[in-house]
């Protein structure tokens, strides 16, 4: 009853909250729906079975029509991940003409664009670093309540926690890769905010997720966190730009995070984190990690002789072709289980430089975020950007373990990223020419 109550709270009070007072709201409830996923919540059959997804897509759509003046000046081709996520979503269009499977790639191929439309126009509809910490604030609240929601189910299936997936990731692996970003995001609002409730709210929901990744037993989500926080306390320890007692705050958060990891771990999963650093052989029925470094192996050599790609599931289609006859997994019809590799095999060489290049472009946009908010004294929104790349990083991480190339969350990073660039570095560049340009000259 209490997952009904929230999400209708959610989806009405967002909505109507939305068109009073902030738009960008609208995309918080998105961004709710997705993590909430009714129709496969053991609640969702006691609430009407409707596309809500869609509900909110059309509120946004209708918010950006009737702001539309409002928005003119964010201009899409100016945020450069955009712009490569643009022309990566044209060739996977072409790739249909020659695909293996053509309607399935034409069903994939249209979730894919639908996702880079509705985010082109989430990222118009961001005018203030506010909007920002209202979507990340939306992403930690989806976060929070999916891994509330997996600590009432529990590991369910032996040591694992199943069905309890998104629309775009059924499997649990790719629910811990979803929230595993929103960690670095919870430290960093626990960190810079100053009221103790607020503190609370960000401690409680970090736990939740921390403890659901930690239930999901997912090996690859646990190497994305400690990679991604890693890198966020490793500013907070070594940059000269901080606050009054940062350094010794960095160290605090490092001992409790510690501690409450140890706290949350048990054997199941510290057996399972072990097993990162042991080899096994592919020899039996099991697909273990070594299996795994097989499908990529496989995947370049099939690349070699389809450097173009041959659209969604060629991997799938042409495995037994290219897998050694050790056993019969590596015989079987399996993902190749890895984000670069699926790019790789889907859209080819080509496809493989694009996605790079759009990565390679967030990073930078986020980048130069940094250096513009160092020289504007912005201490807080400083460390934002680096909280989002430390999310960013968390999520390339995970994702090299996972076929993620269409992942909903992936995009939202990207959005993230030019949306930050783009208030932080395009606008502000076009406020201080303006100023320059108003200032009165001196007469002599």
């Amino acid at each position: 009853m209490i997952s009904i109550l929230i999400f209708y709270s959610v989806l009405i009070g967002g909505v109507i909250y939305s068109y009073r007072n902030a738009a960008i709201v609208a995309f918080c409830v998105y961004q709710a729906v997705y993590f909430f996923n009714p129709a496969t919540r053991w609640w969702g059959q006691q609430v009407p079975d409707l596309s809500y997804s869609f509900f909110i897509v059309l509120v946004i759509f209708s918010l950006f029509l009737i702001n539309y003046k409002k928005y003119k000046e964010n201009k899409i081709l100016k945020a450069p991940p955009l712009r490569w996520a643009i022309i990566l979503v044209a060739l996977y269009w072409v790739t249909y003409f020659y695909a293996v499977f053509p309607e399935y790639h034409a069903e994939f191929a249209t979730f894919y664009l639908k996702s880079i439309i509705i985010m082109a126009i989430v990222y118009k509809m961001v005018c203030s670093h506010e909007d920002i910490n209202k979507m990340l604030y939306g992403f930690i609240f989806g976060a929070w309540y999916v891994s509330f929601y997996v600590f009432q189910v529990g590991r369910n299936s032996g040591n694992r926690v199943e069905g309890v997936g998104l629309v775009d990731s059924p499997d649990a692996n790719g629910l811990a890769a979803a929230i595993a970003p929103t960690l670095v995001l919870t430290l960093h609002y626990m960190w810079v905010k100053k009221s103790l409730f607020q503190k609370a709210l960000f401690a409680i929901a970090g736990i939740f997720i921390a403890n659901a990744i930690i239930l999901i037993n997912s090996r690859g989500a646990f190497l994305g966190v400690l990679v991604g926080v890693s890198f966020y306390l490793f500013f907070m320890l070594s940059s000269s730009f901080k606050k009054a007692h940062q350094k010794k705050i960095a160290m605090l958060i490092v001992v409790l995070g510690l501690s409450g990891g140890i706290y949350l771990a048990d054997d199941d999963f510290i057996s399972r984190i072990k097993g990162i650093s042991e080899q096994i052989e592919a020899k039996d029925e099991r697909e273990t990690g070594a299996t795994r470094t097989l499908y990529w192996v496989a995947a370049w050599e099939m690349a070699k002789d389809y450097p173009l790609g041959e659209g969604y599931r060629t991997f799938n289609y042409y495995a037994p072709l290219y897998m050694p006859d050790t056993n019969s997994i590596t015989k079987k019809s399996r993902s190749v289980h890895s984000t670069w590799f699926e790019v790789l095999t889907e859209v080819g060489y080509l496809g493989l430089a694009l996605f790079l290049l759009m990565l390679f472009s967030a990073w930078r946009c986020l980048s130069q975020c940094r250096t513009q908010l160092k020289r504007q004294n912005k201490i807080d929104e400083y460390y934002k950007v680096v909280a989002i790349q430390g999310g960013f990083l968390t999520f390339i991480i995970t994702m090299t373990f996972l076929n993620r190339m269409r992942a909903e969350i992936l995009y939202w990073l990207i959005m993230f990223a030019a949306a930050v660039y783009n208030i932080y570095v395009v606008r502000s560049a076009s406020r201080e020419d303006n100023q320059s340009t108003n200032r009165p000259k001196d007469v002599t």
